[in-house]
């Protein structure tokens, strides 16, 4: 897998945190944000599918440290030949905002 999220593993190692209701108390205290338990608990004990970027600064600002200590993407081995859609081609023609990338002429100050 090419994205290791070992939030679990930093806790207990540099933190000696090893319940959720301790990373909690400690969240709260660092920040004054309180994240449920049950979020939490879906953080700590697997890797999350979705997390918003306010959610990791206050991870991070909690354990006063960066994303690097618990989170690491490594570039995935894909196959090129294999064809994949991407969700911006089905997308209708009016919906989309820009056609073509602007040329940087287009740019020059008047």
């Amino acid at each position: 897998m090419s994205i290791s999220w070992r939030l679990k593993h930093s806790l207990a190692t540099r933190y000696q945190i090893y319940t959720v209701t301790e990373f909690q108390k400690r969240i709260v205290k660092k920040t004054g944000v309180r994240i449920s338990i049950a979020n939490l608990c879906k953080y700590v004990n697997g890797t999350p599918k979705l997390i918003r970027l306010e959610t990791i600064e206050i991870l991070c600002t909690a354990l006063e440290c960066g994303l690097d200590e618990f989170l690491r993407v490594l570039p995935k081995k894909m196959d090129p030949e294999k064809k994949r859609k991407l969700s911006y081609k089905n997308t209708p023609s009016s919906k989309i905002a820009v056609k073509a990338f602007p040329e940087p002429e287009d740019y020059k100050g008047s």
